[in-house]
């Protein structure tokens, strides 16, 4: 019994201290993402600031597949968002390109890493912007601009590594 219970307690233990993490990656988000990523005015863009958070997940999610990869990608753009380096050409056409935020690496790992696997809401009429946008095309529509987006972000990766 005594054996359970030492199971047990580890199981709590390591369920809270991955928990925690993303407690405050999502508290970081909700203090400074949402006013301009959130849910808010739907998807009317004229009344929008930038893409919902969770479009920007499911661009980057076509690229970085992997949660550290992610993550690593999510934080360099927040500490130096770059416009030759976007996955969001559309979003910065539309929206120009975001401020750099004032967060520390650790706290911007907090908030790629909630990105990544927090629940994030979806605006009011996301699901129909997306149908419409990439049907079953996928990511562009189809029309080959986004064709080596993949190709690019390796080599992109590739020359920092060197």
């Amino acid at each position: 019994m005594r054996i359970i219970l030492v199971i047990f307690t580890a199981i709590v233990l390591s369920n809270t201290v991955q928990a925690e993490p993303l407690a405050e990656g999502e508290k970081l988000y909700k203090t400074f993402c949402v006013a301009c990523h959130g849910v808010q005015n739907g998807m009317d863009m004229s009344k929008r600031l930038a893409p919902p958070g969770v479009a920007v997940r499911m661009h980057y999610k076509t690229v970085h597949k992997d949660e550290a990869s992610f993550v690593k990608a999510v934080t360099e753009w927040l500490d130096a968002p770059d416009e030759s380096k976007t996955l969001m050409r559309g979003a910065i056409r539309r929206f120009n390109i975001m401020p750099k935020i004032p967060l520390s690496k650790e706290d911007a790992i907090k908030v790629a890493t909630y990105l990544y696997r927090g629940e994030l809401e979806s605006p009011e009429g996301f699901d129909d912007h997306i149908k419409e946008m990439y049907g079953k095309q996928g990511m562009g529509k189809g029309r080959g601009k986004g064709r080596n987006r993949t190709k690019m972000v390796k080599e992109d990766s590739a020359k920092k590594d060197i």
